[in-house]
């Protein structure tokens, strides 16, 4: 029978029409009419499919949604009750907060449980600024003050009728070249050429007279002996005006100059000590830039392109530097780190031709220092390698039952990373890594200088201070969780002995290292607040603690 009803290819109606099931008789299934209705002239209608099971593996998608759905939902939850608010002084050392009668529906910038949180060793981090007994607001009354107070700042000039004053420039331009440019080399060979063309003639509005007159202010600026002496007699406000007054030509350009003048711009805030002001020049910058790749506007064009990746390290560069202790919106240029190729170091990365380099070296000072070119390439790809190890990884915690708990082996792989970084740098750029527990008398007074260094001096100095913030990065969560638990098993003590060596280190070397690098003193002072505030609390705390466990080894 069933070889038969195959044979034949007999069809099997699973559903039947209104009207045949009604009248339960038998239904062809045809469609839109099956045949009964249509002899009889009927309207022929069919009940909505009945859906199939889902099957086992769209079950258990379903499932995973469910449950992400979930966990989103516990994530971005407002609870009410229990949770923390930030006082303006805190009172005492950790202290007990009462409850929050209501958390505002609309507020998710500072977590709600920022007292449980890690003290990452940042002055945006509440928790940290609490275990040092400061303000844990001070991150964010800084970035009020500077936006609210404007009266420093230079506001835009007309250009018109603006002549430089030739020496004047070119001393300038010559600060310019021995303590900012080694920093961040973004300058073709033909920077001082159309420098000398620009100051010796008619100035008109342009992205070109805009970077001129940002080079010439940035250089007034590092003429000076200190912050507080440039702000007193402000050699850098006739020129910075009148580039101010240019902006709109650098916004309205889609061309390498412009990403240079945001450059420069974010270069020139952070002389003065305006983080914000840098930063909102940088994410310009950065934006710029990002674009100009994604057209590939010079693809053709290797010298352009060239200069424009060492520009863009730059922007990472300064927006790392920038945003590291105060929480400010990202350009998320990071994304692209692992695509940008490296500048290349085949060619002169001097702002100034072979053929004039004697001419330029005899208008500038007799005490300027200077840097070789091979040197200020093999520290910029020194500053980029690091600048990516400390924003991937530098601190060994595991996450265990929701909690942050030191992972020593994580330290051990992130002291590793360092050493190799160590390892491969080049011999004019190394320092040595001294016992500072056993050279600390001898060399602090050396190594704290209150006039500027010579350029290759405070590079190395720069990354011997990176390397100690690295370290003290890795082992400061040893530390913590000796402080917090009052138990000496939950480190190793060498680790926790590592942090405090890595910390006097980097008071040193922050201390040696401010009078050298007027490019950017913002984050010294903030880094060396940050660990310099533990000595008084924190540090003698946990020495305190340390002490008293040691002492029943």
């Amino acid at each position: 029978m069933m070889a038969e009803a195959a044979l034949y290819g007999r069809r099997r109606v699973t559903f039947a029409c209104e009207m045949c099931r009604s009248r339960r008789t038998k239904c062809d299934g045809r469609k839109p009419t099956c045949s009964f209705c249509e002899s009889h002239g009927i309207q022929c209608t069919y009940a909505s499919a009945v859906p199939p099971p889902p099957s086992r593996h769209d079950a258990e998608i379903s499932a995973i949604k469910e449950r992400l759905d979930h966990l989103c939902g516990l994530v971005s939850i407002r609870l009410t009750g229990q949770e923390a608010r930030i006082f303006e002084d805190p009172p005492g050392y950790l202290p007990e907060l009462p409850p929050l009668r209501e958390y505002p529906l609309d507020e998710s910038i500072i977590s709600r449980h920022w007292r449980k949180e890690f003290p990452f060793m940042t002055i945006q981090t509440p928790s940290m600024m609490c275990l040092l007994e400061l303000n844990p607001t001070l991150a964010a009354q800084l970035v009020a003050q500077e936006r609210t107070d404007v009266s420093a700042l230079s506001p835009p000039s007309e250009a018109l009728g603006f002549s430089f004053q030739y020496e004047d420039a070119i001393r300038a331009f010559a600060a310019f070249y021995d303590r900012i440019h080694h920093w961040y080399p973004i300058f073709a060979p033909d920077l001082f050429q159309f420098y000398r063309e620009m100051i010796t003639g008619l100035l008109v509005p342009s992205s070109g007279s805009c970077l001129v007159l940002l080079v010439a202010a940035i250089g007034s600026v590092a003429q000076c002996s200190s912050l507080t002496a440039a702000y007193e007699a402000r050699p850098d406000s006739h020129y910075i005006s009148k580039a101010l007054y240019m902006l709109p030509n650098v916004h309205f350009e889609f061309s390498l100059t412009s990403v240079q003048c945001l450059v420069l711009l974010s270069i020139y805030y952070c002389s003065m000590a305006k983080p914000c002001q840098a930063h909102d020049y940088i994410l310009m910058a950065s934006s710029k830039a990002q674009a100009i790749f994604k057209c590939r506007l010079f693809e053709d064009d290797e010298r352009q392109s060239d200069l424009l990746r060492r520009s863009f390290w730059s922007i990472l560069l300064i927006e790392s530097e920038l945003a590291y202790h105060i929480d400010m919106p990202e350009s998320n240029i990071w994304k692209f780190d692992d695509r940008i190729l490296l500048p290349g170091i085949h060619t002169s990365w001097e702002p100034c031709r072979e053929d004039q380099r004697s001419l330029f070296h005899d208008m500038r000072p007799p005490h300027c220092f200077g840097m070789s070119s091979d040197t200020a390439k093999a520290y910029f790809l020194a500053q980029i390698a690091i600048g990516r190890m400390i924003r991937r990884c530098t601190t060994s915690v595991i996450i265990s039952q929701e909690q942050e708990l030191y992972s020593p082996v994580i330290a051990i792989e992130l002291t590793y990373q360092l050493d190799t970084w160590y390892n491969h740098l080049p011999s004019n750029i190394r320092f040595e890594r001294h016992d500072t527990a056993a050279a600390i008398s001898d060399n602090l007074v050396k190594s704290i200088s209150s006039s500027p260094s010579s350029t290759t001096i405070a590079v190395t100095r720069f990354l011997q201070m990176q390397y100690y913030l690295c370290l003290t990065g890795i082992y400061w969560p040893a530390v913590y969780s000796v402080i917090s638990t009052g138990r000496l098993e939950t480190a190793p003590t060498a680790n926790c002995a590592r942090f405090f060596e890595s910390y006097v280190g980097f008071t040193i070397t922050a201390a040696s290292v401010i009078p050298s690098c007027s490019q950017n003193p913002w984050s010294i002072y903030a880094r060396y607040l940050c660990h310099f505030r533990k000595n008084p609390s924190c540090a003698i705390k946990g020495l305190a603690v340390l002490t008293n466990l040691f002492s029943y080894v």
